[in-house]
């Protein structure tokens, strides 16, 4: 091969990676503009369509693309980050798969993603939460939730949702006091209308 040769395969090979950097800049551009859903969808999808599977590039669009569409589409978001996890031991993939099989009713398949998150991340309080308060509502364990739920709440415990969600299961352990004590402080509800909150959640959850 001589030296033009040579020079003509090296661009040629070198055009690839640098319109996957340009996509990748453009991205992260967007993100940091705070862009939507609908200018950043179309954007990861190309990328994942022009990066190689398991290339950084690829796992990093399959996992941004998930957490954008894992409500509307939480079937998608569950194959992509399925796909992440294959190549990568990355927490954050783990929990969207967790998040994706909850959200479609596979609540066995969601505690084994979230537990798996957790050891990735332990003592991150979303995970726990989300763990906590899958085992409290979708499989009816709220003894087993319990530990998760509180590890959350006194990591953040000005968290409105982290705080009802602790509150609820230990209403429905039989810890009523306890319970209310929390939605008292937490959402700054009085003792009467924390009492009537608590009740209409359980009875709601059954």
């Amino acid at each position: 091969m001589d030296a033009a040769d040579a020079t003509y395969e090296y661009s040629m090979n070198r055009e690839p990676a640098l319109e996957l950097d340009r996509m990748l800049s453009d991205v992260l551009w967007a993100k940091d503009r705070g862009l939507g859903p609908r200018d950043l969808v179309p954007m990861l999808e190309r990328l994942i369509r022009c990066a190689p599977r398991g290339s950084d590039a690829a796992l990093f669009a399959q996992r941004e693309l998930a957490e954008l569409i894992v409500e509307t589409k939480p079937w998608r978001a569950a194959r992509l980050a399925r796909e992440v996890t294959i190549h990568a031991e990355d927490d954050r993939a783990w929990a969207l798969l967790g998040l994706s099989h909850t959200l479609l009713g596979h609540y066995k398949s969601a505690r084994k993603a979230y537990l798996r998150a957790l050891q990735l991340h332990p003592g991150c309080p979303f995970y726990s939460h989300n763990l906590g308060h899958l085992l409290d509502v979708g499989l009816k364990r709220s003894r087993e939730a319990l530990p998760h739920l509180r590890l959350a709440y006194r990591t953040l415990p000005r968290e409105r949702e982290i705080a009802a969600s602790y509150a609820l299961a230990l209403a429905r352990v039989g810890r009523f006091d306890e319970a209310r004590g929390i939605v008292e402080r937490a959402l700054g509800e009085p003792a009467e209308r924390a009492e009537a909150m608590l009740t209409s959640w359980i009875e709601h959850v059954r």
